[in-house]
Parts: C-alpha cells; structure tokens; sequence
C-alpha cells in the first residue's frame, strides 16, 4: 500500500487483509508476542487488582508498572532501531526496509506531543514544587513514549517477509473489552449490596462501588469509556461471538450503575441520546415512527433505572447545584480559576495541586474541600496543572483527534472498521461528557485505555488515508539517543522513589514488631530517598507519638520525642501547606512559643474553619507571649467556631480567667453582629440563634428574649430546666412521646426524672462497660443543672484525617491520621453528650466572613485568597 493509494474496502489481496485486520490473516505468518506483553500485563492487573489505585502505589505492586514502562520504553529503542548495512544499491534507495520503518503518529498529533513536553518541562521548572512535577512529568512523558511504541506495533509489518505484528487492531480491540468485562466480573463480585444503599439522603451510604479501581468514579469513568467499544464489537460480529460481546456489555452496564457515578450516568445518557438521533437522522419517513417508539421505550427504561438510584434522586431532590457534591464542584472551579489568576501560563505544575489547593480554595467553602487531589473537571485540572498554555496544547489534541475520526468516517470503511469507528467515537463522546464532573488522567486503566483509542484511530488512519513517510535513519539515530537518555533519567526519578515506598512499608512492619532502630533508619532513608515526599516522615510521626503515650518519663522518652519533632519538621517541609502538619507541629512545639507560633497562625490561615482547637492554639501561644489582645481575638474566633470552648474548665483558672470576661464579650457581640446579616431561612440560623442563647445563659449574661418555637427540644428543655424543672420535665416528656427520641433529649429527660427514664439504651449483659455511661449515671442525681453540666471533665475527642493516598500518591499515606489536641485541654462531657452546641454547616459563608474579617483586622492572618495567595506570619 502506497503513501497515496488507498485500497477499495472489497480488496482482497494479504496486505489489504492484514491492514484491515480481519481476514484471519491466512496469507502471512504472524509475529509471535513480543515485549509490548508488558503493557497488556500492568493495564490487565491494574484494571482487575482490588483497590488498584491505591495499590499503584505501594509496595510492591509499584514494581509491576515502573517494569512495564521501562520494558515499553527499551521496546521502542528496539523499533527505533535500523539496519546497519544495505546489501544492494537497491535497498539503499528504498529507505528503511519494511520491517524497521519507524513512523511517528502523524495528523498533527506529533505537534501536539511535542507541546505538551514543552509545557510540562515549563510548568515544572516554575512549579513552587518542582521535584514533585517533575516525577509527575516523568509519568506523562513515558506515556507520551509507550503511545509511539504500540503505534508502531499496531498493524505494523515485520522484519521479515510477509509478516506483520501479531498484535493487529482487532485484537487490541477486543483485547480491551475482553479485560473491561474481566473488570466488570471483578466489580460485581466484590460489591457488597446492603439496605443502606437505597437511601438517598447518606453520602456515605449510598449506592456506591469503589470496586476494582479504588473510586466510585473511576469505576464508572472506566465502564462508560469501554461500554461503547463493547457494543461495537457485538454490532461488528455475528453467531455465539455477538453472543459473547453482548454479554460483555451487559456486564459493564450492571457495573457502571452500581458505581452510582453519577457523571458516567450523564455519559451514558449523552451517548445513548446521540446515537439515537445520529440514526433517526438517515431513517426513511416510513421508519421513523418506529425508531421514535423504540427510543422512547428505551429512554423510559433508562430513566426508571436512573431514578431507582439514590444519587440521582438526591441531585434532583436537593436542587442541582445544592447537592453536596455538586456545590463541591462549583468551588473547585473557582479555585482553578483562582490558581489561573495567580499562575495563567504554566499552573502549578503537574501533580502538584494537592500540595497548593489549601492556597487557592475560596472561603466559602467553610469547612469543605481540605486538601483536595482534583478539581473534578479535565479540562480545569489541566488548566489549573499546567496553565492555559496547557489547556491550549490539550484542547487542539482533542480537535486534532475528532478532525481525524471526522475524515475516516468519511472514507469508504470496511464494515468492521466502521463498526470500530464508531465506538470509538462513542467511547469519546461519553468519556468526554464524564470526564467533565472529575479527572482521572492518572489511573493506568483510564490512562491506558485512552491511550489505546489513540493508536486504534491511528491505524485505521494508516489503512485508509494517506501514510506519513516513516523516519529516516539520522531522525531515528536522535530518537533513540532520546530514548536512552530518557530511560537513564527515568532510573534517576523512579527507582528512589521505589526505595521510598519500599523502606516506608519496611519500616512500618519493623516498628509494629517492636524493632524502632531498625525502623527509624528505614523511616530515615524513605525521606531521604524522596525528600518531597511527606509520607515517611509523618507516618513515624504517628508512630512515635502513640509511642511517647506509653512510655514514662525517661531518657527513652525524650529520645523518641526528639525523633518526632524531627520527623515532624521533615513532613511540615515538604508540604509546607498542610494545614495539619502545620497544627500538630505547633502543637509539639508549645513548650516553645515562639517557635510554635508561626506554625499554628499558617494552620488557621490554611483552614480557617476547622473544628479542632486551633484558634485555641493560637490564643494559648499569644497569651504565653504577653500579646494578650491577640489572645482576646483568637479565643473569641475559638468561640465563633467552636461555640463550645466558652464552656471548658480552663476558664476557671489562670492565665485563662482574666481574659475569660472580654472573650465572651466579644464573641456575644460578634454572635449579635451573625445573626443581624442572615435571614431565618438561612441554612445554619437555627444553630446559631440556639447557641447565641446558650452562650448568654451559661456566661450569666442577660437572656435576650428567645422563641421557644426556634429551639430543638433539648435546648428549649435545658434552658426551662434551669428556672422551672417542673415544667421543663412536662415539655420533655411531650416531645418523647410525639417521637423525638434522640439520644441528647433522653439524656435531659434522666436527669430531670431517673426513675422513668434511662440515660443510655439498655446494653447487652456481656456488652463490655462504657465508663462514660457508667459516669452519666452516677451524675443523675447531681443538682442544680448547671452543676450537673460540670460534673463530668474528660479530654477532647481525637480528631481523624484520612484518604491520604489520593492527596500524597502513597501507599503508606493511608496511615497518616494525627490530628493533635492542645495540651492540658479539658472539656465538660455532658455539654457534649447533651449535643449543645452542634457543628455548623460545611457551608456557611456568613460566618466564614467574619471570621476572615476579624482575623485579619486584629491578627493580620488574611486567608491566602486575600493575600495575593501567600501566607502570612505573624509579627
């Protein structure tokens, strides 16, 4: 076939049957498998191993896929290769032999390769973290490498005569679904269906299957991008093969709604609706009525099995943008259109956003969206990764691919070919709408699969449109020097990363077996292996502080207290923007204020928000330095977060009580200033409006007039019970029978009548004891109430962090949950039991605004939005 010669779909002769892949090949000898093996064995295992993409990257899974690429990598050095020596005047003419001829993608793809290198060198070297976009970069580049590798494998001749590479595009095809059914099989086998799922009100809960991939939304990602090449294989063939393909594609449906990712659902609602209408489109006037009844049947049964999921019913019934995840949605664009602000041209850099999200996330988002991985939308990933150059370079690959199917589509195909086309297109168009709701670039099963729709496109571009002119000998001489300066760079960035992972998961299983100089030099070489990788070190941070727990005080002790600041310091370096890294090293360094001070003002700046005592941090650093204004301040925004730490028994003692006075002052007038600038159909006023009386009532500030008909009935009980306990304990025992039973009013209820009522439900005989129960009955005869509310002083919660792996791309990361608690902090259990103070909503933009604006006049700590997207450290 010549470079301008393009063969009649009915041709017959071995070349044509070879390119189109279908002619069972009876009139050349196949190439026996050769070392493109290595990416169907990583795509197989990754796509069929249970939580793949956590275990991507552990130990020693890691090893199966840094191997494969390298074997892809050293296979294209291979292909790169060309002869030596020509025998005859003749072969010297005709350029490289057929069985060496090297050919790059062509259609312009070739120029978008080269840009996208370009910009990912770039945005690596102004990345604010350099070392971790470039390990990203070496990922993208090998990938860039591999797709080269199989363009050249695909469909290609041989060394010899009348061969050609076993691997034609009809294998490669039905390869993939027959590895995405493999995956639906594994999916369904490990999906666990309980009652629970059908509730739509429960994020956790509901209708969800992270099974095989490590996420729901990669499941369904995966599934939508494959479904359509699996009904294209069923269209393309006929007997007990259809057979099989449909049952493949049964199989990938059942598995993409059980993922409940309810951005797959839209794909596959798009795709199904364009292919309905792309058929209608060529139907005769006479057929229609029929293809119209036919869609309408099919859509309706869609749309039942669409509304029997409780995701989807949730989105509807919380009004779209309103819906949790949704809203989520809304403020990562706005964080990628604040990181365009900061860095338009090149972003952050590549991988790099889970490092810098915490720096670009809007205020409004209260509570939420604590050091997020993705921005849940390709294309703002990438702009927000790698620029607008970036997304630019991405966004004319994707023209550049849809110009191409556009052409084919146009070409006179053999039925097989179109059938592949076609779901090729539809595998595009699906994928593409999914990928609009989350980003999944890094998964290998997405990756590769992708990947392959590339070099599918490719060869049947190679078969019906003109061919590129393969390389000549000096390009290909400088491609392979490229390669093997690659795969020394590759070496240089992958291999002490392995180490990394490798001594992390060593040092964990010698520390667990009681040998903690062994583990302490295995921790030690993980961070020195991989300095921007937080992972060792505050893995043993975690270790060594549950350690330090159980040990009295001693030279051992201090020992390992030394080797935890130490690692503490290490984990704080190389993500600097964690706020919890930040939190827990201010916290271990109280002792010494001055020190710890910059930490815990970077944590409040980082999480404004958060629950877990870091205002009160701040406020105890202020006060051991004598700024005790700005104690006064971080103790009354302790308070607007934390309502609660008005309540605590360190107020009655000093330093704490000369403050106590203009805190609560403060924070009443603060509480004043809320509720005047939010309506009562705000989400959060009746918690605010409640603890706005709570406070006055426990501080013994006068009551502002309060509608009983605002407050749940443990709060209107508590504050009746403190004047009237008659009348408070008939209003209690009318809200228990009209089927108000929560734990907090039965709790009330014990007080105010022991004898009718029960503290806690009854437990089992052979339930293990609960001292805190145990103490709550002891308290029930204590009066008055306020005295009962004081009765019982134990240590707050532990705080818990989790999902790591995402954010740190470790294995190990999955350990790393130490929140740490100030010091020497108390707190009244029955306040809590009683559930008082309630926490407010993730969203609540009222308060995060005068949070901000009373942190920044007083304190000079503006959120990073505010200050150019840059912390600040106090004076």
């Amino acid at each position: 076939m010549t470079a301008d010669s393009v063969p009649p779909p009915g041709a017959t002769d071995s070349g044509n049957a070879a390119d189109s892949g279908i002619g069972h090949r009876r009139n050349w000898a196949s190439q026996k498998p050769g070392l493109w093996l290595a990416g169907g064995l990583v795509l197989l295992t990754f796509s069929w191993l249970p939580l793949s993409y956590y275990r991507m990257v552990g130990w020693a899974w890691i090893l199966l896929w840094h191997g494969g690429g390298v074997a892809l990598l050293v296979g294209l050095w291979r292909r790169l290769r060309f002869p030596e020596h020509r025998e005859t005047d003749a072969e010297r003419e005709s350029g490289p032999e057929p069985g060496r001829a090297f050919y790059a993608l062509g259609y312009g793809l070739d120029w978008v390769a080269l840009g996208m290198g370009i910009v990912l060198a770039l945005s690596a070297l102004v990345s604010p973290f350099p070392r971790v976009a470039l390990w990203n970069v070496s990922l993208v580049v090998t990938y860039i490498a591999v797709l080269y590798f199989y363009r050249n494998v695909v469909d290609a001749p041989g060394a010899g005569s009348g061969q050609r590479s076993w691997l034609s595009r009809l294998r490669l095809w039905w390869g993939l679904v027959v590895v995405a059914a493999g995956t639906a099989v594994v999916s369904l086998v490990l999906w666990r269906p309980d009652d629970a799922m059908w509730a739509a009100d429960n994020f956790l809960t509901a209708l969800r299957n992270h099974q095989p991939l490590g996420h729901h939304n990669f499941v369904g990602g995966y599934f939508v991008l494959m479904l359509p090449l699996a009904v294209a294989a069923a269209v393309a063939t006929t007997g007990w093969l259809r057979g099989i393909w449909i049952a493949a594609a049964g199989l990938m449906l059942a598995a993409l709604y059980v993922s409940g990712s309810r951005g797959a659902a839209l794909g596959l609602v798009v795709w199904l609706l364009v292919t309905w209408l792309s058929r209608f489109r060529y139907l005769k006037p006479s057929q229609r009525w029929r293809w119209s009844l036919t869609g309408l049947g099919g859509f309706l049964a869609l749309g039942l099995a669409l509304a029997s999921n409780p995701r989807i019913r949730a989105w509807f019934s919380a009004g779209g943008i309103t819906d949790s995840p949704t809203l989520d949605r809304w403020f990562m664009l706005r964080l990628g259109g604040n990181i365009l602000r900061d860095r338009p041209f090149f972003g952050v850099g590549p991988g790099v956003m889970s490092r810098v999200s915490n720096l670009y996330r809007p205020i409004e988002t209260g509570a939420g969206l604590d050091h997020i991985q993705q921005l849940h939308n390709t294309p703002v990933q990438i702009a927000g990764e790698l620029g607008l150059v970036g997304l630019g370079v991405f966004l004319a690959g994707i023209v550049l691919w849809i110009r191409l199917w556009i052409r084919l589509w146009r070409q006179p195909l053999e039925p097989i070919d179109r059938a592949l086309l076609g779901g090729m297109g539809g595998s595009f168009l699906a994928y593409g709408v999914s990928s609009l709701t989350d980003y999944q670039l890094e998964n290998i099963p997405l990756a590769g699969t992708l990947l392959g729709l590339v070099v599918l496109l490719v060869t049947l571009g190679d078969r019906y449109l003109p061919r590129a002119t393969p390389l000549g000998q000096d390009a290909r001489r400088r491609s392979r020097l490229a390669v093997a300066l690659w795969l020394g760079l590759l070496l240089t960035l992958w291999l002490p990363f392995s180490l990394t992972v490798a001594y992390g998961a060593l040092a964990d299983r010698a520390f667990y077996n009681q040998q903690l100089n062994l583990a302490d030099t295995r921790w030690y070489k993980a961070y020195r292996l991989s300095p921007w990788d937080p992972t060792a070190p505050a893995v043993a941070t975690e270790a060594l502080w549950n350690l330090d727990q159980m040990l009295e005080e001693s030279e051992a002790q201090e020992n390992v207290r030394s080797l935890l600041l130490d690692y503490a310091q290490q984990a704080q370096q190389a993500a600097p923007n964690d706020a919890w890294f930040n939190h827990n090293l201010a916290v271990l360094h109280q002792a010494d204020p001055t020190t710890a001070l910059p930490y815990a003002a970077q944590a409040v700046q980082l999480m404004p928000r958060h629950r877990h005592y870091g205002y009160w941090l701040l406020g105890d650093l202020l006060l051991t330095t004598g700024n005790q204004e700005g104690a006064i301040v971080a103790f009354t925004l302790e308070a607007l977060v934390n309502p609660a730490a008005l309540t605590y028994p360190q107020w009655k003692a000093a330093p704490y009580q000369t403050i106590y006075a203009p805190v609560v002052q403060t924070a009443l007038a603060e509480y004043d200033a809320l509720l005047a600038s939010v309506t009562p159909d705000t989400p959060g006023f009746t918690t605010l409006y409640e603890t706005r009386a709570l406070i006055a009532w426990w501080t013994e500030k006068p009551l502002v007039e309060v509608d009983p008909n605002r407050l749940r009935p443990v709060v209107a009980g508590l504050l009746l019970a403190a004047s009237d306990p008659d009348a408070a304990r008939e209003a209690v025992a009318r809200n228990l029978r009209l089927g108000q039973q929560s734990p907090e009013l039965r709790l009330l209820a014990a007080w105010l009548d022991p004898d009718s009522y029960l503290a806690t439900p009854a437990q089992p005989q052979d339930a293990p004891s609960d001292l805190d129960a145990l103490l709550i009955e002891e308290s029930l005869g204590t009066q008055p109430l306020r005295l009962w509310l004081t009765a019982i002083v134990t240590n707050p919660e532990e705080g818990y962090r989790g999902s790591l792996t995402f954010a740190y791309r470790n294995y190990q990361a999955q350990q790393i949950t130490l929140m740490l608690t100030p010091p020497n902090l108390q707190r009244y259990t029955l306040v809590a039991k009683l559930n008082l103070f309630p926490a407010w909503p993730r969203e609540f933009p009222a308060l995060d605004h005068r949070l901000e604006a009373l942190r920044t006049k007083t304190l000079g700590l503006p959120h990073p939005t505010h200050n150019h997207f840059r912390l600040t450290h106090p004076d």
